[in-house]
């Protein structure tokens, strides 16, 4: 049985602004920073140690990966990057309809959310099945984790907005089977947005 570890990278400049994302980038701010050391502080405390470290190809995301890994390498798979939004990329959350969207930002050239849902779960599933390590980190978006508990529909209550920066999906691989033990939250919030 292997133990997975799918994270949400630390706060970004763009989360402050209440900005759409997407596949564009923006920094770690120092809380983001913070944040990702809060999450390694509690990796340490239980005792949890990384085989492998995987991350989505976007700076935050790489930035946060090698925090909390302790600078481990690590490999970037453009399949855990966050949702293309297309012309709505960088644009205020606040025009955003009411989620699950729909087809709203496919109109704007962004990704069709059910293709987004299975990338991001395709790329989960092949690092558990293709990865010699026992315990494994992998380090995505808040879009991405919460299109990935869709296919969970017995947690995917647990979370009624985006998981907070740094929130963390513990789960089991186990005979071709993916299961989602617990969410972690090792900086108490479980809410944030992009």
């Amino acid at each position: 049985m292997k133990k997975i570890y799918l994270m949400r990278h630390g706060e970004t400049l763009f989360n402050t602004m209440d900005v759409n994302q997407g596949q564009c980038d923006s920094p770690l701010t120092e809380n983001g920073i913070r944040q990702a050391k809060a999450a390694k502080a509690w990796f340490d405390a239980h005792n949890v140690h990384f085989d492998e470290v995987y991350s989505s190809t976007s700076e935050r995301a790489c930035d946060t990966a090698e925090i909390v890994s302790g600078g481990m390498p690590y490999t970037r798979r453009k399949d855990l990057k966050e949702i293309f939004l297309g012309m709505k990329e960088a644009s205020p959350i606040s025009e955003n309809p009411t989620y699950p969207y729909g087809d709203y930002f496919v109109k704007y050239g962004g990704e069709d959310l059910d293709a987004f849902t299975e990338r991001v779960y395709g790329a989960v599933k092949d690092i558990a099945e293709h990865t010699a390590g026992e315990c494994i980190l992998i380090v995505s978006h808040g879009m991405a984790i919460r299109r990935f508990l869709t296919e969970f529909p017995e947690k995917a209550g647990e979370v009624t907005d985006f998981i907070g920066n740094c929130g963390v999906l513990e789960m089991t691989y186990a005979d071709g089977k993916l299961t989602v033990e617990k969410i972690i939250d090792p900086n108490g919030h479980l809410k944030g947005a992009g």
